[in-house]
């Protein structure tokens, strides 16, 4: 009887485990836009040239620099990231209405 209800603790235990592994892999990870600026921003100088687009495994910066670059200063500030952030997750809801 003890065995049995040990075993019932073990493979309720492996089951749960393995449910939240599986959660955890599904989930996306969460972007961090400080982090992902600063990986891009390879000469630190708190703006992206289209250089350093160019150069990120992100093509989607690269191909739309111009529309992302409001200022036409020729460089890609964290304000003007944030702002395209924000106008792309306004369209995605707008499409999802």
């Amino acid at each position: 009887m003890k065995i049995n209800f040990l075993r019932l603790v073990v493979l309720v235990s492996v089951l749960t485990a393995a449910n939240a592994s599986a959660q955890d892999a599904t989930q996306k990870p969460k972007r961090d836009p400080e982090k992902m600026f600063a990986s891009i921003d390879t000469d630190a100088d708190g703006k992206i040239s289209k250089n350093e687009a160019a150069k990120a495994e992100r093509p989607m910066l690269s191909n739309r620099f111009d529309e992302i670059d409001t200022n036409k200063d020729t460089y890609l500030d964290k304000d003007e990231l944030k702002a395209f952030r924000e106008k792309q997750r306004a369209n995605r809801k707008q499409k999802q209405e």
